[in-house]
C-alpha cells in the first residue's frame, strides 16, 4: 500500500548551509523522477524559488510552489499541507521535495506531513554548514551561550540535528580534517544514530535524498542522543539488584502517604568522554523542583551544556508533568499531561496492571512523579551540576 503513496523529502538547514545548492543538484539529476518542489521563504519575496528555477534549468515553473512571508513549521503549516495535497491530486509528479526556510524546526513539519493521506514522508534531510560551526560555534561545542538572543541560532541547529533521518555536513572542503573531526564529535553527541554524509558543494548522491524509505517518525524521534541515554539508563536499572526502577517518560500519585519510601537517588554517566571532552549523564531525582529556584538557576545555566532534555515536576503544581529542555539559550518547560499518580486508586490499579514497566518503577510516596534529565556537554563538571540541581529541589 505504501508504494501507492507519493514520497516526500523534507530538506532543512540553517540559512546558508547549502540547501538550495543541494536541491538544484538533485533536480538536475533526477534519475527519471518527476519532482515537484515546495519552497518556503520567510521574506515577502521568495528568493529561493527563483534560484531553484534558474539553477535547475526549469522552464515549466508550475513544478515549483512558493510559500513565503511565514514559516511552514508554524503559521504556514496548513498551507503546506494543502499545497502537497494539490500537487498529489494533479498526478503529474511522483515525488515532492520541500525546502524549508532556514529558521524552521523539522519536527512540526514532519507531524503535519504524516497526516496527509496520499503522501508519505520518505526522508528528513538536515544540512549543517561545517565551516559555520567552526567559525561561529567553536567547532560546534558552544551550542549554548549565555549572551545569545532569545531565538538563538544554536537552539535551531540542535533541533535540526536531532530530528532528521539523513544529516549532511556540508562545506567539508572549507575546514581542516581536525576541525571536521570536532564537528563530527559534537554532531554525534547530539544525534548518534542518524546517517551522516560529509559533502562539499552539496555533492550528495540522489539515492541518499530521494526514495530512501529511511524516515520513521518514532525511530527518528528516539534516535536523538538524550532519548538514547535515558533509555540506556533504564536498561541498566532493570539489571540492578537494588530496589530501584526508573522510566524515561513521566508517569504519575495524587497524595503522598505518611510514611517514607525513597528510591535511591543517583546519576548515571553515559558514554565516556571522547577526545574533545564531550560526555553525558542522566540526572535522576524523585523530589520536585522548586519553581522559583529553578528559574533563578536558569539565568546561570552552565554554558558548556550543549543539550539537556527530560521530564520534571514542580512542588507548587504536583499534578502536572513537564518536559524540560535546553538548547541554545532557550530554556523551556512545557506541560505534557498529568501524572498517573493523580488518577483515582481504581484507575491507577488498571493502568499499573497493563503497564509492567510503570508498575515496577512505582514509588509508594511519589507514584510515577520524577525528575529525569539527560545532560550532554563538553568538559562537564558532573559533581557541580548535580550539586546545583540538587539545590533547586524543593525542601
Amino acid at each position: 500500500m505504501a508504494r501507492n503513496l507519493t514520497p516526500i523529502t523534507l530538506l532543512c538547514g540553517y540559512l546558508g548551509a547549502g540547501k538550495t545548492t543541494l536541491l538544484n543538484k538533485v533536480l538536475n539529476n533526477q534519475h527519471g523522477y518527476r519532482v515537484a518542489v515546495i519552497v518556503n521563504d520567510i521574506g515577502e519575496v521568495n528568493v529561493d524559488e527563483t534560484l531553484i528555477a534558474k539553477g535547475a534549468n526549469i522552464t515549466d515553473t508550475s513544478s515549483i510552489v512558493g510559500l513565503q512571508n511565514g514559516c511552514i513549521c508554524c503559521t504556514l503549516k496548513s498551507d503546506l499541507v494543502q499545497q502537497i495535497e494539490n500537487l498529489i491530486a494533479t498526478k503529474k509528479f511522483d515525488y515532492i521535495l520541500i525546502e524549508a526556510s532556514g529558521v524552521c524546526e523539522p519536527m512540526p513539519i514532519a507531524q503535519a506531513i504524516e497526516q496527509i493521506r496520499n503522501g508519505r514522508l520518505d526522508n528528513v534531510v538536515s544540512v549543517v554548514d561545517a565551516k559555520r560551526l567552526v567559525d561561529e560555534f567553536s567547532g560546534g561545542d558552544t551550542l549554548l551561550k549565555k549572551d545569545m538572543e532569545e531565538d538563538d541560532i544554536e537552539s535551531l541547529l540542535v533541533q535540526q540535528i536531532e530530528f532528521c533521518s539523513t544529516l549532511i555536513i556540508n562545506k567539508k572542503d572549507l575546514v581542516t580534517d581536525e576541525e571536521m573531526k570536532k564537528v563530527r564529535a559534537v554532531v554525534n553527541a547530539l544525534q548518534p544514530h542518524v546517517k551522516v554524509i560529509e559533502a562539499s558543494h552539496g555533492d550528495v548522491s540522489i539515492d541518499d535524498i530521494l526514495n530512501t524509505s529511511r524516515f520513521d517518525f518514532e525511530a527518528v524521534f528516539e534516535s536523538a542522543a538524550w532519548v538514547s541515554h535515558i533509555e540506556n539508563m533504564e536498561e541498566e536499572d532493570d539489571d540492578d539488584d537494588e530496589d530501584e526502577h526508573h522510566h524515561g517518560e513521566g508517569h504519575h500519585h495524587d497524595e503522598e502517604h505518611g510514611h517514607e519510601h525513597h528510591h535511591h537517588e543517583h546519576n548515571h554517566e553515559g558514554a565516556d568522554e571522547d577526545e574533545y571532552g564531550i560526555g553525558n549523564f542522566v540526572y535522576y531525582r524523585r523530589r520536585p523542583f522548586n519553581r522559583e529556584r529553578l528559574e533563578a538557576f536558569a539565568a546561570r545555566w552552565p554554558r558548556n551544556i550543549i543539550r539537556s532534555k527530560g521530564v520534571i515536576w514542580f512542588s507548587d503544581e504536583r499534578n502536572m508533568a513537564y518536559v524540560f529542555e535546553t538548547s541554545g539559550r532557550q530554556i523551556t518547560a512545557g506541560a505534557s499531561g498529568q501524572w498517573v499518580a493523580t488518577c483515582s486508586k481504581k484507575e491507577q490499579e488498571e493502568i499499573l496492571a497493563e503497564d509492567s514497566k510503570l508498575r515496577d518503577e512505582w514509588d509508594e510516596k511519589y507514584g510515577d512523579r520524577m525528575i529525569k534529565l539527560c545532560i550532554i556537554g563538553q568538559k562537564l563538571d558532573k559533581e557541580q551540576i548535580v550539586k546545583d540541581l540538587d539545590s533547586v529541589l524543593d525542601d
